[in-house]
């Protein structure tokens, strides 16, 4: 596609993404495909962007990039209004160092593929080097309320959960409260406030 782009003279008009929605479960921890596990190999995905005169050439930028920052970032570049509904980032400008990247990560699993009886909701957060993981329980679901825990650095194919380590408490505390905070920031709030009450 790149070769074909370059031919034709249509690459500095041409922004390119590759990357993917999810990862699979390749036998990592003895599981296959994909669904409620939040493990690094289903939820981390690479992405590379292609778009010679906007995008500096073979800049590795560190962050984190979610699914939404694509479609602000193909916005921004096809010259489109904000959308009111927009909660991602312009990638071009973070691969230039106009905007810092993304400090978080957020997936959530409601359910959505293979469906569990009792239903399964988990949502995963991971901010600098650590990752949390709060299965919910009552009243989202039937199951325990339950989490990991997880250091990257010290422990980065997360084999040792630290959800119930009472030394890990504080870091728990204080992903959790960073974890509520940005799903409240990317909350749905599409209706128009017409009135102060």
């Amino acid at each position: 596609i790149l070769d074909h782009l370059d031919a034709r003279g249509l690459a500095g008009n041409t922004l390119v993404i590759f990357t993917s929605d999810h990862g699979e479960m390749l036998g990592d921890h003895a599981m296959l495909l994909k669904g409620a596990m939040m493990y690094d190999p289903a939820v981390r995905v690479p992405m590379i962007a292609r778009w010679p005169g906007f995008i500096p050439a073979g800049r590795r930028v560190d962050g984190f990039v979610g699914i939404h920052d694509i479609a602000r970032t193909v916005r921004v570049a096809a010259g489109l209004p904000e959308s009111p509904r927009d909660q991602g980032i312009d990638l071009v400008a973070v691969s230039r160092g106009e905007l810092p990247p993304r400090p978080f990560a957020l997936s959530q699993y409601r359910d959505s593929g293979y469906s569990y009886d009792p239903q399964v909701f988990t949502k995963m957060f991971r901010s600098g080097t650590h990752k949390i993981i709060v299965w919910h329980g009552d009243p989202a679901t039937q199951r325990e309320r339950t989490g990991e825990l997880y250091d990257l650095v010290e422990d980065p194919n997360e084999l040792t959960n630290r959800w119930d380590d009472a030394a890990w408490a504080p870091v728990k505390a204080r992903l959790l409260a960073e974890m509520v905070d940005v799903v409240v920031a990317l909350e749905d709030r599409r209706a128009p406030r017409t009135r102060p009450w």
